[in-house]
Order: C-alpha cells, then sequence, then structure tokens
C-alpha cells in the first residue's frame, strides 16, 4: 500500500490510496466468459479524532486469465482529506472465498498542506509512461489517470528505467501567471545528497496553478545504493521555491572481468597510494560483507596472492562502481563503519567484520533496536536486532547468541531471505541447560521462552 497527496484544484487535497493485490492470495473461479477471475472488495477508512473523515468502499475485480498462473493487480481510491493527521484502515475481502475473514492494514497517514504556497506534491513512482503520455506532460494536459504506480522503491539491476510523476502548484502565484520558471529533477545520493553524474534534467516551463512533471531516467548505469528522487523548483534568480523527494534503492551488481581489471589504470588515484600488500589486503577483506559473489571470490583470490598492483586495480574498480563521482569517499564513509563494527564487535579470533553481526551491520546498517541479553541464566547470551527496513524489506530481525563465551556471537536465526534462518533457534538458545538437546523434542522453559518471544516479537 502507497499514499500520495494531491491537490484538486477549487476542491482541495486528496489522498492517492494504491495498492498492489497479491492474486496468489486469491481465489479466482472461472467467470461467465470461462476466464479466471478474482473479485475483492476493498473499503477504506479514514478517521480523525475518532470520527470518520473519509470512507470509500469499491468492489475490485482482477484481470482474467486461462493458464494457472494467478495475476497480481492494482487498485486506487481517492480520499477527499484536508491537510491534517489520520489513522487509515484498509479491509480487503475476497469475495470467492467462504473465509470471510478481512485481510487489514492500519496506520497513520499525514497529509500535507500544499495550498499555502509553491509545493510540490509527493513524488508517485510509475511504470514507464507511453510517448502519448510524455507528449501531454510536455503540453501540460496530463492528469494521473491512465499511470501505472509502482508501489516498490527497490529497483533491481533487471529494471532498466525509473518514471515519475508529480504536481507543482501555487507557482502562477509565486512568480506571475506564463512566467518562465527554473524545474529541475535529479537523483541524488542518500548519504551525500550529491547528484549522481548526469542524472539531472532541468527545463523552463510557463508557471500555472499546476504543473504536471512526468519524466523518467534511464538507470542501466545507475549503480548500486541509495538515492533520493529530487524535483525542485526555482525563480529566475535562482532561488528555491519548492522541492521534493522520494527514496529508493538501486541493485545493481557489477560483473567483473580479469581482463577489464587487469587493464584498470589507479595511476594518481586514491588507490595507488596504498602500497602495503597486507594492509591492502585487510582493506579488501573488510570489503567482504556488501561484495557480490564474483567480488568475494576474487577478495578470497587477492588475499591468497598478495598481487599489490592488482589488488590496486580491484581496490579502485570496486569503490569506482559503487560511486563513480567520488570513490575515495564512499572507500572512507565504509572504512569508519568497519572501524567502528572491529571495536563493537571484534573477538579473540576474529576481526569485527569477520563475525556475523559485523558482516550484518556493515551490509544493513545499524539495527533501530537491539535487545541485549549478555547473562541469561536460562540460556546462552544472546541478542536480538530489529531493523525497520533492509533492503527491500521492512520490519525484520536477526537473533545473534554466544554459544561459546570464548568465541564470537553467531547469527543463530534471521527473517531476511537470503539469511540463515532457524524456525527452531529460541528452542537452540536453551540447549545449554538440556543435556543431549534435540531441538524436536525438548521444550523451552515457559515463562523464559515466552518472554524472549516478547522480546524477539515486540523490539524495545
Amino acid at each position: 500500500m502507497d499514499a500520495k497527496t494531491f491537490v484538486a484544484p477549487g476542491l482541495g487535497t486528496y489522498v492517492l490510496i494504491n495498492m498492489a493485490i497479491l492474486g496468489g492470495s486469491l481465489k479466482a473461479p472461472p467467470n461467465a466468459h470461462g476466464y479466471h477471475q478474482a473479485r475483492v472488495e476493498a473499503t477504506m477508512i479514514a478517521e480523525k479524532d475518532g470520527q470518520v473523515a473519509a470512507f470509500g468502499k469499491a468492489e475490485v475485480i482482477g484481470p482474467e486469465f486461462l493458464d494457472s498462473v494467478p495475476r497480481d493487480f492494482i487498485h486506487q481510491e481517492r480520499l477527499a482529506l484536508a491537510p491534517g493527521s489520520y489513522d487509515l484502515e484498509i479491509l480487503l475481502l475476497d469475495m470467492s472465498a467462504t473465509d470471510t475473514t478481512r485481510t487489514r492494514f492500519f496506520g497513520p497517514l499525514v497529509v500535507a498542506d500544499l495550498l499555502a504556497g509553491p509545493a510540490y506534491s509527493d513524488i508517485l513512482l510509475v511504470e514507464p509512461p507511453s510517448a502519448d503520455a510524455l507528449g501531454k506532460a510536455k503540453g501540460s494536459g496530463l492528469t494521473i489517470a491512465g499511470l501505472v504506480p509502482s508501489l516498490s522503491t527497490y529497483y533491481p539491476k533487471e529494471v532498466t528505467d525509473l518514471a515519475f510523476y508529480a504536481e507543482l502548484y501555487g507557482m502562477d502565484q509565486a512568480v506571475g501567471r506564463d512566467s518562465l520558471f527554473m524545474l529541475s529533477y535529479q537523483i541524488e545520493s542518500f548519504e551525500t545528497r550529491a547528484v549522481q553524474g548526469a542524472f539531472r534534467r532541468v527545463s523552463r516551463p510557463k508557471a500555472a496553478d499546476v504543473v504536471p512533471v512526468l519524466s523518467q531516467f534511464d538507470i542501466r548505469d545507475l549503480p548500486s545504493g541509495n538515492f533520493v528522487l529530487v524535483v525542485e523548483a526555482r525563480d529566475r534568480t535562482g532561488k528555491l521555491l519548492a522541492r521534493q523527494q522520494q527514496f529508493f534503492q538501486r541493485s545493481n551488481p557489477v560483473t567483473f572481468d580479469m581482463a577489464d581489471l587487469n587493464a584498470a589504470n589507479v595511476a594518481g588515484t586514491f588507490a595507488e597510494r596504498y602500497t602495503n600488500a597486507d594492509t591492502l589486503v585487510d582493506h579488501i577483506r573488510s570489503m567482504r560483507p556488501i561484495a557480490t559473489d564474483l567480488e568475494r571470490k576474487i577478495i578470497d583470490d587477492r588475499g591468497k596472492d598478495k598481487d599489490l598492483e592488482l589488488m590496486q586495480r580491484f581496490f579502485y574498480s570496486f569503490w569506482q562502481n559503487r560511486d563513480a563521482l567520488d570513490p575515495e569517499g564512499a572507500w572512507k564513509r565504509y572504512r569508519t563503519e568497519v572501524i567502528k563494527v572491529n571495536q563493537i564487535y571484534g573477538c579473540r579470533i576474529k576481526r569485527g567484520y569477520e563475525t556475523d553481526r559485523g558482516r550484518v551491520h556493515l551490509k544493513y546498517g545499524m539495527p533501530n533496536t537491539i535487545m541485549d541479553q549478555p547473562n541469561d541464566h536460562d540460556g546462552y547470551p544472546y541478542q536480538i536486532w530489529h531493523f525497520y527496513r533492509v533492503g527491500r524489506y521492512t520490519n525484520k530481525r536477526f537473533v545473534f547468541y554466544l554459544p561459546d563465551k570464548a568465541g564470537c556471537y553467531e547469527l543463530l536465526h534471521s527473517e531476511v531471505p537470503g539469511e540463515m534462518r532457524n524456525d527452531n533457534w529460541n528452542q537452540l538458545l536453551h540447549a545449554r541447560n538440556i543435556a543431549m538437546p534435540n531441538v524436536q523434542d525438548f521444550s523451552v522453559p515457559m515463562d523464559h521462552g515466552q518472554r524472549v518471544q516478547d522480546f524477539f516479537d515486540n523490539p524495545r
């Protein structure tokens, strides 16, 4: 679900609610034409101070299909809401199922005030539009109708275009109707706010009460990282009048070719300054947590042969591929985190970046909360890390434990796909007090097991 705030001229603000409905979660019986088709009843309620402020209800019909592969589909709903804070509830009912249980979403909804001067609407990420839609945008004759929203802020390598739609309000009052002003949009690094390479566009449209902005970037050359898509409006003097931004993530792993690596020129770069092979080996090994599979193999190989020139080339290429404008700055920022994890997570037999906790920290960042139990009398010492966001996923947890106090904390369980998953993690935390434990047979002490599960379910 994604909610974006816009303005209907003469009527006021409204919220465009977009929801992606997973076809695999629905029954899709044959319709009158013999095609499979799902039907969903969608109810939306916005409340303020316990009173219903807006209400919407619709029967959503999914696409028809003949094969056995269910189809996902998108529903849009508009709720007219004045600026302010609301509680939003969405209820979905599969109208073809015998189960009448509704899927429920409940959360806060903040509607920004876009009426008090030049202001951008929220940025709506969309599927790449047609040439006709782009033409209408240039002629200021476009509406949101006909655009297909993209509800994910994660862009894998297979996605080559980032398209978006926004509206700029009140520029006619700020600079005069039909006056020219500067409208720009760009992709900036989330960490540094530096514009990424050539990902910036500028135009000079005429001011109006509503100026639609529809465009797209070819992001095939955008490296992996966290970014913000930014739209700005400035007057003739360059004064910033309005700005809006939208966070997104890009995953664009680099494929290393050894021939290209051998040809890389590091003369005059920061990599050339690293002339001690042992130091460079340590630096390169510390990059392992954020490396791809191929990069990890190169890291392991370079650690064995200690070929200084080849290590310098790989070291430079690694960071140049992650930040083409400032590879040295990208390395220095990462090095700061490496020093931090070495100090916090290092143990007798491993440096911090080699430990499970250090790897997770470097790969995903600092957790939002850590439940630390170093002296658990009913089991091993453990920590539960909770992240609001991990890559493309939200609300994920990691469980680390210390089976040997002379060693390092080890990853026992994670909810993140691709990481270690162990549904018996709560039992294994207590295996220290059970003779010859079999995780399928012994039970966790009732009070303590519930307490640990509560720590897991309710991070604090």
